[in-house]
Order: C-alpha cells, then sequence, then structure tokens
C-alpha cells in the first residue's frame, strides 16, 4: 500500500490503459487519413485546385465543408466541420487520457466509475461524429447526383465505407453546382 494508505492499481495495468489511448489516436488518425484520400479524389473531380493538400489530416473536413455548403447535425448547423473533427477528436484523447490517469491515482473504487463518465463523453463525441459523417455524405451524393442515394447512405452509416463510396462515385458521376442541388 502507498504511504497515503490508498490502495493504487498495479502499474502492470497502467501500460495497458495506455496502449488503449495510442490505439484510439492511431484509430482517428488512420479513419482521417482514409477519409482524406476519398475527399482527395472528390475534390480533385469537382476542379478543386490544392486538392492534393486534402491529404492533410482534417483538412480535408474543411474541403468538405465547402464541397456541401454546410449542412446540419441534429438540427444544428455546422458552420466549421474541421474545428469541429478536430475538436471531437482531441476532446476523446483527452477523455481517454483523464480515465487512464484515474487509474493510477484513484482508488481502485473509484477508477471505473471515472472511466464509466469518460465512456460517456467518449461516446457522445463518436455519436456526434458518425451524423456528421451521414450529413455531411448525404449532401455529397446529392451533388454528386447519386441515383441509388439510400444504399450509398446506408453504407456510409459503416464510416469506414464512406471514403471508398467517395471514390467511387467521384470517379463514377459528374457533379452538380452548389446552386443545382436545390
Amino acid at each position: 500500500m502507498p504511504v497515503s494508505g490508498v490502495p493504487r492499481l498495479k502499474s502492470g495495468k497502467k501500460g495497458a490503459k495506455m496502449i488503449r489511448v495510442l490505439y484510439l489516436v492511431i484509430a482517428i488518425l488512420a479513419f482521417v487519413e482514409l477519409y482524406s484520400v476519398g475527399v482527395t479524389l472528390l475534390a480533385k473531380k469537382l476542379g478543386e485546385k490544392d486538392y492534393k493538400r486534402c491529404l492533410i489530416p482534417f483538412y480535408a473536413f474543411y474541403v468538405v465543408n465547402r464541397i456541401t455548403g454546410g449542412f446540419n447535425v441534429l438540427t444544428i448547423p455546422v458552420k466549421k466541420y474541421h474545428s469541429m473533427v478536430a475538436i471531437l477528436s482531441v476532446l476523446s484523447v483527452l477523455a481517454t487520457v483523464y480515465a487512464c490517469w484515474g487509474d493510477t491515482h484513484l482508488p481502485v473504487e473509484s477508477a471505473p466509475s471515472l472511466w464509466q463518465i469518460m465512456g460517456v463523453i467518449l461516446g457522445l463525441c463518436a455519436l456526434l461524429f458518425w451524423l456528421s459523417i451521414i450529413a455531411s455524405s448525404t449532401k455529397i451524393y446529392r451533388r454528386f447526383n447519386v441515383k441509388k442515394d439510400k444504399l450509398a447512405l446506408w453504407l456510409s452509416a459503416l464510416v469506414i465505407t464512406t471514403p471508398v463510396l467517395y471514390a467511387y462515385y467521384a470517379k463514377k458521376n459528374e457533379p452538380r453546382s452548389l446552386k443545382d442541388m436545390y
């Protein structure tokens, strides 16, 4: 027992929790890069200058905002999609790091409660990100005049298929201007 008399978790578990943080960061960055490839192909098809900049992490979300002309998530207008995604990503990492900190600095009885609270924050971040992917994809499919847009939207709900669909429709369909979408 430590000097304070409060039992702490063993250091072996601390390493396992930090691996979770590393996995979370890698997963976020891997998806952002995969998404960026799909958006790069969309931007190229639309004739965006500097479309290669989409491969810079989180810049693709800025381009999606320009391509869609903005969209709503749960009736809330998203004006700066790239900022929203960056904030959600940082918040997810911070919540995980804080919960890991709690494992080593809080009593054994309190650490699981902190993980539950941080799990709610992680869940909300994931839900908002998922809904924003669906909302932006809806406008992108409308702009690219996708005939089976309901099927594409259901596939986009899987999130990981979204960049592949973007690449497919960028190659197959001709885009409309923002004015012609409505």
